[in-house]
């Protein structure tokens, strides 16, 4: 079990997206068509990103703010996240070389832990990508159905406000862009895709080396107790469990450390999450109530793809909560079992790790844009009350 192979989820979007992140220590060796397909899914974003900007100033106030926003604010979060872990590399190689060298132990705990924790996300997350790439993937199509309506076209015929030539320009040229558009559009959601679940994945795999502390201590006390009731003697089995606790502590140190290191690696990232999340759910209010007057097809759509980002969303935070939750009840589990009936050095240790559970763990170095539950009603809030003042 390793970082790598517990989530194949994980290893399929990372390939699939282009992004390339590192599944493994100093992982350099992706396949040449990999590298080369990873290579042209960022040039068609550049070229998305070039086409899109003169096209945002050269249509309508309505049109650039309905259907280009959305996409602009996805690729500049896409780009500095991901250039942010590929920058990164060190603290990324040394955060997935300890947690395996953790996941190496041979402990049916852990594995039992990790595989708990990862799997309710699974079957959402497959959802969200196959859904929400089909109605971007129709979306963006929907306009080459006019080609068969007449031969001249202008820039805002385009789904997304871009500059291909002068206008007004032939049908080749409007499905020509379309097409780049379809694809370019296609792929920024699966690198957004990837890119979740790669911070996701990462978050969860500390959430289960907390929960398994939780587990192994309150463990640790009922082995404890069943020595007793078997008449061994009390001093060997305080020295039993004082050695096995101060084992645990030193994996609890290694694991506030890797926190640290996530910490480092992804705060900034998160704080531009919350930032653009408020932006797109508030544009994709805006985009909602548009098509209410348009077609089943757009609204059925729109509805889709605005479900199915909410609750990505939510998954999210909802990851970030459970991390913090699963570092602040360590030692909950172990509180109702009989720690009180041995010596001393065990029970200041314990009391100890109870202290310590106070610290929590936040990957956010600012307050106000940490992500949670509370934050994911918040963000919600505010999305719709910028909307409702800019309609």
């Amino acid at each position: 079990m390793n970082f790598r192979n517990v989530n194949p989820l994980n290893v399929y979007s990372n390939y699939m997206s282009g992004n390339l992140l590192p599944l493994a220590p100093r992982d350099s060796r992706f396949s040449l068509a990999s590298v080369l397909f990873g290579g042209f899914m960022w040039l068609l974003q550049a070229v998305q990103l070039c086409v899109l900007v003169p096209g945002l100033m050269m249509v309508s106030w309505e049109k650039a703010i309905v259907d280009g926003t959305i996409t602009f604010v996805l690729i500049i979060e896409v780009s500095f996240i991901a250039g942010q872990i590929q920058t990164h590399k060190k603290l990324t190689d040394r955060l997935i070389q300890k947690l395996n060298d953790i996941l190496r132990i041979e402990d049916e705990m852990m594995e039992n832990v990790v595989k708990t924790t990862l799997k309710p996300i699974d079957a959402p997350l497959r959802f969200y990508v196959v859904a929400g790439s089909l109605s971007v993937f129709v979306w963006f199509s929907l306009p080459l159905l006019m080609i068969l309506e007449r031969e001249t076209f202008f820039y805002e015929d385009f789904r997304l406000p871009a500059v291909f030539s002068t206008q007004p320009f032939s049908s080749q040229t409007f499905v020509l862009g379309s097409i780049l558009l379809v694809m370019g559009n296609v792929q920024i959601f699966l690198k957004k895709c990837g890119l979740d679940i790669y911070m996701i994945h990462l978050v969860l795999m500390m959430t289960a080396q907390y929960r398994y502390t939780g587990k192994k201590l309150a463990s640790i006390f009922r082995d404890a107790s069943k020595r007793c009731e078997l008449g061994q003697v009390g001093c060997e089995v305080d020295r039993w469990t004082e050695n096995a606790l101060k084992a645990l502590c030193r994996h609890h140190n290694s694991v506030v450390r890797l926190s640290s290191v996530l910490r480092d690696l992804l705060s900034s990232s998160l704080n531009l999450i919350y930032i653009n999340s408020v932006i797109r759910f508030c544009f994709t209010a805006i985009l909602f109530n548009a098509v209410l007057s348009a077609t089943f097809l757009e609204g059925f759509l729109v509805s889709m793809y605005s479900c199915g980002s909410v609750m990505e969303f939510y998954m999210l935070c909802s990851c970030m909560q459970q991390l913090h939750d699963a570092s602040t009840d360590i030692t909950d589990e172990a509180f109702h079992e009989k720690w009180y009936q041995f010596g001393p050095s065990v029970k200041r240790t314990f009391m100890l790790m109870i202290l310590a559970n106070n610290l929590g763990c936040k990957l956010s170095t600012c307050n106000k844009f940490n992500l949670s539950l509370p934050s994911f009603m918040t963000i919600l809030n505010q999305s719709y009350s910028i909307a409702l003042v800019l309609l």
